[in-house]
This record gives C-alpha cells, structure tokens and sequence, in this order.
C-alpha cells in the first residue's frame, strides 16, 4: 500500500495482528476514553466486553478529529486528512498504531459504514474553517455530523440498528451536542465559535458582539434555558420512542441520555462549580443504575 502521508507508519494487516498486541491496542483505547469520555465511560462499562472494546476504539479515533478541530494546532486540516487516511487504511484491512488497529477491527466485526465517519469529518472541518450557524436548520446540520453520527455507529457496536433505534440516536445526539453547545457557550466565544442560530439570539436582545457582556447575564440565561427547553424536548422525544422501556442493547445509550439530561438541568440552573458544569463519580453512577434498572 503506498501512503501520501509520509508521517503515517508503513501499514501493517490486520489478519496478521497476534492476540497480544490486539489487547495492548483495546487497553491503551480504553485508556484514551477513559481520560476524555468522562461522561461516557461508566456508561461503557455495563456494555460485554467484545461492543466495550469497540466503543473504545471509536471513541479514540474520534477524540484524534475533536482533539485536531479543538486544540489550535498549526495545521489542524493536514491533521484532519491524515486521519480519513488512516480511516482508509482501516477500511482496507490495515493498522499502522494501537488506535487505527483496535478500530480496523471494530469495522470488521460490526460493519461500521463509512459514510458516517465522513459526515463526522465534514463537522469537524466545520469547526476548523469557523463556519457560522446562520439558521436553525444550520445547527441540526451541524449537530447532526458532529455528534448524531457517532451515536448512529455506535449503535452497529450495540447491535442494535433499526429504524427507531436510529431515530432514538438522533434525538439523544442532537440533545446532547445542544448541551454541550449550552454549557460550552463562553469557551466557544473565547474561540470566536458561536453554534447558537442568530434568530435565537436576537430575540433575547443581543448579538454576536454583546453576548457575554456583563451586563447582559441575565439575558443570556434567559437565551440558555429557553434553548434548553429544545433539548428537553429532544430527550422526551427520544424517551417516548420506548415507552416501556428500552430495549437491552440500548440500555446503555440510555445511560448516556441520562447523563446529559442531568448536565442539562445544570446548565438551565446556572449551577457551576469552578466555572465548569460537571458530575461527581457518585452521581454518574447512581444516574447509571437508576437507567439500566428502570
């Protein structure tokens, strides 16, 4: 296989991988999402050990594309391009490190579809480029590639892709972006990103020069809770699909949902600690079993 990027390690066959460096590769995964899935990772612990280790390899690639989009690196589109390269070369049947070995063999057991990656990778330049929201339909575009694709991969490594079980990923993956955006709103700002359509905050009395003025806190609030009415709303949209109750294989998506639902109801409250909206050990894991037991 020849490489265009010639930072990218000569590749090596995934048929030809022993079982020892496939375990070094799923526990530096399970490392990696350990430190930045904080939310997620107790989630993933009531998941078999087989779909674990494939959430860990997911959840590792994908933090390289956030970590590429994020942390203001020189040139974070040749960083972007050398991941879908080593997309390709898991695809192909190929690794060239833990991470790029551990997902090859994700995508050979559960099929992920590639088309879900690239709409990831299209988000991910989003931020790069600084696009900007202008419309509603804009955020759920964005929402959609950045956060909703992920969840639509992760149910292959459920096992669990249906019509309403990807309906259900959609709405908890737009609820959950639209936290995120809700919580991370003053940080972006510092990054000149503002993911809020200007339609919204306009009709709070500001703009996109005024928004985090001192003196406009409270209309700024007032913008926060009523966009997190929105994402409510998607967790009850998401909840209604299964009324009863989820079934087992989503159960732990179901954990995630929760989670959110809770940094949510944070986020409206205005309740930070240190300026960060965060959950205690404690609390993720009551949140947990109240979820896989409901």
């Amino acid at each position: 296989m020849t490489l265009s990027n010639p930072a990218i390690n000569t590749p090596n066959l995934l048929s030809e991988a022993t079982d020892v460096e496939l375990r070094q590769a799923w526990q530096n995964c399970a490392k990696i999402a350990r430190r930045v899935a904080h939310n997620f990772f107790y989630a993933f612990l009531f998941l078999p050990r087989e779909n674990r280790n494939g959430i860990y390899a997911l959840y590792a690639f994908c933090r390289a594309g956030d970590d590429a989009a994020d942390d203001g690196y020189q040139n974070p589109t040749a960083m972007i391009n050398a991941l879908k390269q080593k997309l390709t070369i898991c695809y192909d049947g190929y690794y060239v490190d833990d991470v790029t070995l551990a997902l090859s063999a994700t995508i050979k057991r559960f099929q992920l579809p590639r088309e879900h990656f690239d709409d990831l990778f299209l988000g991910l330049e989003e931020d790069i480029s600084g696009t900007q929201i202008a419309s509603f339909a804009d955020l759920k575009l964005y929402c959609y590639r950045v956060a909703v694709t992920v969840g639509l991969l992760c149910l292959y490594i459920f096992e669990c892709d249906d019509a309403t079980s990807r309906r259900y990923a959609e709405y908890i993956g737009f609820g959950m972006q639209l936290t995120n955006i809700l919580r991370d709103i003053e940080e972006d700002y510092e990054h000149n990103r503002i993911y809020l359509p200007p339609e919204d905050i306009d009709q709070f009395g500001l703009n996109q020069d005024n928004l985090l003025e001192a003196c406009n806190s409270n209309k700024l609030h007032a913008l926060i809770k009523w966009e997190g009415e929105r994402a409510r709303e998607l967790f009850k949209a998401a909840n209604m699909l299964y009324a009863d109750k989820l079934p087992p294989k989503l159960r732990v998506a179901g954990i995630m949902a929760a989670f959110y639902h809770e940094i949510l109801n944070l986020v409206i409250k205005g309740d930070r600690k240190n300026g960060q909206v965060t959950l205690t050990r404690r609390q993720k894991l009551s949140i947990a079993y109240k979820a896989i037991s409901a």
